[in-house]
């Protein structure tokens, strides 16, 4: 009941304010029969395409996320190759000399003539992948040790007394290799360092006499 007060004024009711938190907390938990709708929704066809789509974007995102961490960690290393040419000309216009230097890994091709690395049908040299370094000719070039000279007419005679189909990477670092290219041009190799300890690769120099 309202009471008037001694005034005659009428008194002020508090403010019901409506709160939907005090409406859950005294409804109490969800009934058995909406837990198993809930649950009844996942088994349906719809609910299982929502459950895989989810999974499928959270893949993605976890992919996405390692690849971009792995590219800006550490960036692809390549094996490395120098290679370094030069051409000189006759007095009477035609090609001397090609010169240069490649780095060849464990069963990588050379093509002198070109001063380049790979595979090719014109490739005169292989670095072979023994556990003893060797040097194979390819195609139809041959070798020779420079046992006479490193020079254009050093590497003829060799190459004119013996053609073999290989040689010891440390046989070649201490007399030089001759070569006869796949071009028929004559060709010497000098070692510049041996494969070893911390350095699988095999560098050389060559001089391609034309």
């Amino acid at each position: 009941m309202r009471k008037s007060q001694s005034d005659g004024s009428k008194a002020i009711e508090p403010a019901v304010l409506w709160c939907p938190l005090y409406d859950w907390l005294v409804a109490g938990e969800p009934s058995n029969e909406r837990k198993g709708g809930f649950l009844a929704f996942w088994t349906t066809l719809p609910g299982i395409l929502t459950g895989v789509a989810a999974l499928i974007n959270a893949i993605v995102g976890v992919v996405g996320l390692w690849k971009s961490q792995n590219d800006g960690s550490s960036a692809p290393t390549t094996a490395a190759t120098s290679i370094v040419e030069s051409t000189t000309t006759g007095g009477d216009g035609t090609a001397g000399s090609g010169r240069g230097q490649l780095s060849l890994g464990s069963s990588d091709e050379a093509d002198l003539e070109q001063g380049q690395i790979g595979t090719s049908s014109t490739a005169d040299l292989i670095f072979g992948p023994e556990s003893t370094p060797t040097i194979h000719a390819t195609g139809s070039s041959f070798l020779a040790s420079a046992a006479g000279g490193l020079t254009q007419a050093g590497c003829t005679r060799a190459l004119m007394t013996s053609q073999k189909s290989f040689e010891l990477v440390s046989e070649a670092a201490e007399h030089g290799l001759c070569v006869s290219t796949v071009e028929g041009n004559v060709a010497g190799v000098r070692i510049v360092r041996r494969p070893g300890v911390g350095n699988a690769n095999l560098m050389l120099a060559f001089t391609v006499w034309r």
